[in-house]
């Protein structure tokens, strides 16, 4: 088996971040080294962790100065965001990097550079730091050999999403994989009428509003696991069973994919006929944090990617976000909207849930079960809260109380 890249149950290390400062609160918890340059994670190799750094070493880490400037926010007025607090968030993100650093935390260079041209980075960028294991795939010799693909996800929205440019007001809005994204075009159908299916390559025409919405990102982590398993277990898409043409499923060509570029479908590869073996859910969480947390590119690993890359959906340097509309808060969001473009609301419209598990053949766990894993696992919550510490600190999400004081 592969464990995790942890110390003790996920080694996440614990520090509290202040604007000119990072104190340690955990003890022994360290960075993880490569021990296993064989290239082949499936065979099982040693994962071990380092004393954690001192408060000297701390102030002895300086980030790359020439991705220092790329640990911000999205650009743009939103969320109620004053110059202020973008500076505290900026101060936030680049602190956090200061200490992954101290952790031997490193650049991978086979990752992706969207950032140098959008304008800031993301988890998937190839400057955010992770464990230096994490440059080795999963299985190095099956992808020398069978993979035409991507190896890590990008540092961009997905290839596959278009945006939805308003054709009789001047919006465009981001739809956000795991956040209603199938469900916000019939709202906005409804309210606003008739949209064009654009190329997020394609720029924000002049005087338009850019809008996303976006989600408490555990609740997204967790609602991404639960499509990774309708997919991998059931062969179950958004849109019914999965199909090449719909959903680009190749069927047992997908299912080796699974099984060459993750850890976790080890644990769910007999799991069609009888159902995910409840008994393993706290392995198979640890392995999709795993693999996450290593940003490895798989079949529909897309619905992880950061939240950040989502909202901007046009090529080269980022356009400003007008509006950012919690999911929790949908109808505020939905009323600032209105207000924004200078519309009044129907009231005949709403955000049906067209993506439930209530429509799915069933045989895996429930988000609420699988957060039960979690709440029960303080390191491994943390290790999540680590990986979407931008989406935490940009979109204005608390943090779980096993995460309080992380960044």
């Amino acid at each position: 088996e592969v464990a995790p890249i942890t110390s003790g149950s996920s080694g996440v290390p614990t520090f509290s971040l202040a604007l000119g400062a990072a104190i340690l609160v955990g003890a022994g918890v360290g960075y993880i080294s490569v021990h296993d340059t064989g290239a082949n994670l499936r065979s099982g190799s040693s994962l071990t962790s380092e004393a954690h750094p001192s408060s000297s070493d701390l102030a002895a880490t300086t980030l790359d100065s020439d991705d220092a400037g790329y640990f911000t926010c999205p650009p743009g007025d939103y969320l109620g965001h004053t110059e202020a607090d973008k500076a505290v968030q900026t101060a936030r993100l680049q602190k956090l990097q200061t200490v992954l650093a101290s952790y031997g935390y490193k650049k991978n260079p086979r990752e992706s550079t969207t950032y140098q041209t959008r304008g800031y980075a993301s988890y998937e960028s190839q400057a955010w730091l992770k464990p230096e294991q994490c440059q080795t795939l999963v299985d190095e010799t099956w992808d020398a050999t069978s993979n035409g693909y991507y190896q890590y996800k990008n540092d961009d929205v997905p290839d596959s999403v278009t945006k939805m440019v308003s054709e009789s007001y001047p919006f465009e809005f981001h739809l956000n994989w795991k956040v209603a994204s199938t469900s916000f075009p019939g709202y906005l159908w409804c309210e606003y009428g008739t949209f064009s299916s654009e190329s997020t390559d394609t720029s924000v025409t002049s005087g338009y509003s850019t809008v996303a919405a976006v989600r408490n990102p555990i609740k997204r982590f967790l609602s991404a696991m639960g499509e990774e398993l309708e997919r991998s277990v059931n062969y179950y898409c958004p849109s019914g069973y999965c199909t090449f043409d719909n959903d680009y499923w190749q069927g047992d060509t997908t299912l080796d994919k699974y099984e060459h570029q993750t850890t976790w479908y080890r644990y769910v590869s007999d799991a069609h006929d009888t159902g995910v073996d409840m008994t393993l859910l706290p392995k198979i969480i640890s392995a999709f944090v795993h693999d996450v947390k290593c940003n490895y590119y798989t079949y529909a690993s897309e619905h992880f990617t950061t939240q950040a890359d989502f909202v901007t959906q046009n090529s080269g340097e980022a356009a400003d976000l007008d509006l950012v509309m919690q999911l929790e808060d949908v109808d505020s969001g939905f009323t600032e909207l209105a207000n924004l473009l200078g519309h009044t609301e129907s009231g005949n419209c709403d955000l049906s849930d067209s993506n439930t598990a209530d429509d799915k053949p069933g045989g895996i766990p429930s988000e609420n079960e699988m957060m039960k894993v979690l709440e029960a696992d303080d390191d491994l919550m943390r290790e999540i809260c680590l990986m979407y510490a931008q989406d935490f600190i940009c979109f204005d999400y608390d943090l779980p109380s096993a995460c309080e004081g992380l960044f």
